[in-house]
């Protein structure tokens, strides 16, 4: 007889009452019951299919349940805390509890014989107990520690950790040595273990290139030869695996999302039936009724769901029928009334139980002898002969060869394992998952927790980045202001057409100095070429400050507050939007990037800007009065959709829609309702307005605020059973005058921005972006990524679009219109800098001095090459003082770096009759107040970046930053010392293969010693350099001597030498 079964209602009970997981589960053989051991390490009774809620008792250790076991008239069980094992009445009393000495590992879930039970514990031992009262009855040494037990018809099997099987004799422990006595199944740790005849089946993890991955095999063995047979395939991973009572050659196996296969073990192929569970968590734990009609399936949520191959029609009994009736919880014996009085002995009240030697029992050990016991330790000598005594009071200096012999150990912090580069005990082989990241929240998953730069005594550049990303995709630093609109940066990069428009402005001769889409050009750029290294957005987030001032949006400067995120990253997506509309609109020299009806080729169309042809929702707002029904059109553009949710319905109106297309496309149409004074009836009335928007009209790339400002907002967007409410892909269709139009418009979600927060309300901004360059590639997870600022990682679809709490908040959401997809033009874009600006000098200086005038700029002879050699040095000012975190104890750690700002850069040929002779030598002119000069390390002085008072040639930071831009893409060899922290501050990627560093080339491995460029300026060159303050041209030009110089000692094959004597 087949078994067919069929889902009924789970039992909430546990979920209800706040309970997290269900770890063990067990039906009852004789009462219509179910046991649950859960997360806190207590056992609670479940009656009926409704989960009634009963008796409930510990197991000891406050650690999760691991395994109970129900019988006729007890409950056993035992906790991952391994404190032991005991037997409970069903009532709660507990009848025997076996502690062992050491940690307690597994229990065999049946007795061999009435009254034998196989207990395993870490020490590694196995141990034979008398399962009627606890006691140890025999003990043997096992090679392995145990984590499964299960008796067959005249063995003991046990699991290990080493992933063999091995057969013992059931009466004594001990492994039988004739024949074939283990086998080892998995060669990582064996998960589940089960017995039925001659035959038995393991799960479990293998080692497959040093790391560990699920078998996708039940495998299969016969006991008496302990050879394989033929594996059950389950290519899910299976988890858990069950015998179905009374049917022994069918096997249950279940896997941690929810997939269950009933198999014939017979015949493997022939699958009895697949069932799909409906949750959302994973699944915890598994149990079979004693009669195999009901299977349990514990989940991660506290809920059980049930699937049953009973009748529905007849009342559902979990073993069939009804059962012994249910027992109450064991009340306990009343204390004794006792009469005190003077004379009332103390053991009256009688001592609780114990088994360990009492505090008051001392031995005489432990009683000293003398007056001063023990003695205080001898006073070194050293410190004896040079003390000095005032006052009774004696001192002395501690001697240099007692220092740091003080009683301490040393403990190493696990939490900064990985973090810095420098460190002498980082291990590269921990992983993320497994690095604690703000312990102190258990509900957010540790890649989604907000994640901070720390600072070692050699700064930012220390911090070891590529812990937190192995991928190929650029994560963005966080100690920056403003640095919470990562998230959208990232957004925009991955953005395809935003990408390239971004680019494309960048090579424009913008005259704005502060302007976003430029900025936006030079991050998304960065972190194109920079494939995976970390990149830092600073330029971005200061036009940000300077605009948001400018425009008396103070709401969108982050300050270091506890501001509502979601609010603040929308406000700020509407901002940038609209400025990049009008930073990119040339009109009426626009390029025509798409052209919504494909029909119309007039090339002297006028079209609007970039961003509107991408963004745009170009609709007509029909308005119509309801009092004199007169219609009016009012023309609506807008770049944005704020998603509007229904509202909630009474009973008697119609329900709305409530999916995710349906409220898509209800806020595009955006019907909604006002009062004025009708121009036509000239009454005071109620006015509908609704947009009208053709399907062919719909934009190519939707833009989405989702405005979840409530929890009835917030509803929406959780998971149910039925799925997730945000879809992978959706179709829209317009609406005209009023009336469906029948096109259909497919829009594939591409990113979204997500706010996560804490149970310590303490909330930051994510992106899960499907990056368009993961999509060609076989890739296990997809090409949906995590950007947690500098964290990312690889996740799934079904991760990306869950929402499985409010601890994730959707705010923003970006969708590509794939039908449309092939039509998008950007051939008319323009694509190259112009090299022309390496040969203008230019300067916004009212003042400057022609003898002060060092820097020859490139003839167009001379325009770089692929190869040329260029020498580059940069000074810097400091516009924000680091932040400093001074502790009681004196120690301080660095908050917030100091913020620096590009002051002036000087670039030298490196090669050719000019060799030396610098064609860039800028100053750079901020806006912004400077706190610090530096004048000491970069020379500058105030009114030296001052366009009215500065006497050198003053350039824009945008203009610098071109020609540094063209000079990378040229395929320049940069030389310089010191040039990773320079490229940081300037905010540019540069190839490693186009950087040569002196301060690497002449790097003593031996010692671990960086030079200074002014000593190898002194020991190789024979000069003396930055005697009274920096030059960036004399700084630039000796480094390019130094390499000179190496490259002329190499090929002496005397560098060695020449570098060990500058330490000697």
């Amino acid at each position: 007889m087949v078994l067919s079964y069929q889902p009924i209602l789970p039992i909430t009970t546990l979920h209800d009452a706040g309970i997290q997981t269900v770890t063990a589960l067990s039906f009852d053989p004789v009462s219509d019951s179910i046991w649950a051991g859960v997360d806190s390490g207590v056992v609670i009774a479940l009656h009926t299919v409704q989960g009634l809620r009963g008796v409930s008792f510990p197991v000891g250790g406050g650690l999760a349940v691991n395994q109970v076991t129900v019988g006729d008239n007890y409950v056993r069980a035992f906790g991952m805390a391994g404190e032991g094992i005991g037997s409970w009445a069903k009532g709660g009393m507990n009848k025997w509890y076996f502690r062992p000495t050491s940690s307690f590992t597994a229990a065999s879930p049946s007795t061999f014989t009435p009254n034998l039970l196989a207990a395993a514990s870490s020490t590694p031992e196995l141990t034979m107990l008398n399962a009627s009262t606890g006691s140890a009855v025999r003990q043997a040494p096992v090679s392995s520690v145990i984590t499964h037990l299960q008796f067959s018809l005249s063995n003991l099997l046990s699991a290990s950790v080493d992933g063999y099987v091995r057969v013992h004799d059931p009466r004594s422990g001990i492994r039988r040595e004739n024949g074939e006595a283990s086998v080892q199944a998995h060669s990582s740790g064996v998960q589940d273990l089960q017995v039925t005849g001659n035959f038995f089946f393991t799960i479990g993890r293998s080692l497959r290139r040093g790391h560990e991955f699920p078998d996708p095999l039940v495998k299969v063995y016969d006991l008496r030869s302990m050879r394989p047979l033929t594996p059950i395939p389950f290519s899910e991973g299976p988890s858990f695996i069950n015998l179905v009572p009374k049917h022994s050659s069918r096997l249950v196996v279940t896997s941690a999302q929810g997939l269950v296969n009933v198999v014939d073990v017979s015949d493997a192929t022939n699958a009895n039936g697949f069932y799909q569970l409906e949750t959302t968590a994973y699944i915890t734990s598994v149990a079979l009724s004693s009669s195999g009609s009901f299977m349990g399936f514990g989940d991660a949520a506290g809920v059980i769901h049930l699937l049953t191959a009973a009748d529905e029609s007849s009342e559902l009994y979990f073993n069939g029928f009804e059962g012994q009736p249910i027992e109450n919880a064991d009340v306990p014996d009343p204390f004794p009334d006792i009469t005190w009085t003077d004379s009332t002995p103390l053991n009256s009240i009688g001592m609780p139980h114990y088994n360990t030697l009492l505090l008051s029992s001392w031995t005489p050990h432990f009683i000293s002898h003398g007056l001063h016991y023990p003695p205080p330790p001898k006073i070194p000598p050293q410190i004896i002969n040079t003390m000095k005594i005032n006052e009774n009071i004696a001192y002395a200096a501690l001697p240099k060869e007692l220092r740091g012999r003080r009683n301490r150990v040393q403990v190493s912090n696990t939490r900064d394992q990985g973090r810095f580069r420098s460190g002498k005990n980082r291990r590269d082989d921990v992983d993320l998952e497994n690095l604690s990241i703000d312990d102190n929240v258990e509900e957010v998953p540790r890649i989604y927790r907000k994640v901070e730069i720390e600072y070692s005594k050699f700064g930012v550049e220390d911090f070891d980045f590529g812990f937190y990303n192995k991928t190929t995709y650029s994560g963005l630093e966080t100690h920056i202001l403003n640095s919470y609109t990562n998230p959208l940066l990232q957004v925009m990069h991955y953005t395809y057409p935003i990408r390239r428009l971004a680019k494309s402005h960048t090579t424009t001769s913008c005259p704005r100095e502060h302007c976003l889409l430029c900025e936006l050009g030079f991050v998304v750029r960065m972190l194109e070429d920079a494939r995976g290294t970390n990149c830092q957005s600073s330029n971005f987030c200061r036009v940000i400050g300077v605009l948001a001032q400018a425009r008396n949006q103070l709401d969108l400067i982050d300050y270091g507050r506890d501001a509502p995120y979601d609010q603040m990253i929308q406000s700020f997506h509407r901002f940038l939007v609209d400025h990049l509309s009008l930073e990119g609109n040339s009109f009426p020299h626009n390029s025509v990037i798409y052209r919504r009806d494909p029909r119309s080729s007039d090339p002297n169309s006028l079209s609007a800007a970039p961003i509107t042809q991408l963004l745009g929702i170009d609709a007509k707002n029909i308005v119509t009065c309801l009092n004199c029904k007169a219609v009016r059109e009012k023309e609506n553009m807008t770049h944005i959709i704020d998603m509007i949710y229904p509202r909630p319905m009474s009973q008697n109106e119609p329900q709305t829609l409530s999916d995710f297309t349906s409220i898509i496309r209800s806020s595009i149409i955006r019907e909604m309702s006002h009062k004025a004074t009708c121009q036509t009836c000239k009454h005071f009335a109620t006015f509908i307005s609704r947009r009208s928007i053709s399907t062919a009209d719909l934009p190519p790339i939707l833009a989405i605020n989702t405005c979840i400002y409530n929890e009835e907002n917030m509803r929406f967007w959780l998971d149910t059973r039925q799925g997730t409410f945000l879809q992978s892909q959706i179709e829209l269709q317009g609406e005209v005058d009023g009336v469906e139009d029948p096109g259909i418009a497919t829009y594939e979600l591409r990113a979204i921005v997500c706010q996560i927060t804490t149970k310590t309300k303490q909330s930051h901004l994510v992106a899960l972006i499907k990056v368009p360059e993961a999509e060609p590639a076989t890739i296990t997870k997809g090409p949906w990524y995590l950007f947690n600022d500098f964290v990312v990682r690889n996740i799934s679809e079904e991760e990306a679009l869950s929402v499985p709490s409010s601890w994730k908040k959707p705010s923003i959401l970006y969708l590509e219109r794939t039908d449309v997809r092939d039509r998008l033009d950007f051939s008319g874009l323009p694509d190259a800098l112009d090299p022309s600006i390496l040969s203008r000098d230019t300067s916004i200086s009212i003042n400057r001095q022609k003898n002060l005038i060092k820097h020859e700029p490139l003839r167009f002879e001379e325009l770089p090459t692929p190869g040329t050699l260029v020498a580059i040095d940069a000074e810097f000012v400091s516009m924000q003082q680091e932040e400093i975190d001074y502790r009681s104890d004196g120690t301080s750690r660095v908050l917030r770096p100091a913020r620096l700002s590009l002051a002036r850069v000087s670039v030298l040929r490196g090669n050719g009759p000019k060799e030396g002779v610098p064609f860039i030598d800028d100053h750079i002119h901020t806006s912004e107040a400077i706190v610090d000069y530096l004048t000491e390390f970069s020379g500058i002085k105030y009114g030296d970046l001052d366009p009215h008072l500065s006497p050198f040639t003053l350039t824009p930071l945008k203009l610098v930053y071109k020609k540094l831009r063209l000079l990378v893409d040229r395929g320049c060899i940069f030389v310089g010392h010191g040039l990773s922290k320079d490229f940081r501050i300037i905010n540019i990627f540069v190839p490693p293969e186009q950087v040569i560093d002196t301060v690497d080339l002449y790097f003593i491995s031996s010692r671990q010693r960086r030079l200074s460029l002014r000593y190898l300026a002194w020991y190789i060159l024979g000069e003396n350099i930055q005697t009274d303050t920096h030059d960036s041209i004399e700084d630039a030009n000796s480094a390019l001597r130094l390499y000179k110089a190496y490259q002329d000692m190499e090929e002496q094959g005397v560098f060695d030498e020449k570098l060990g004597g500058a330490v000697s």
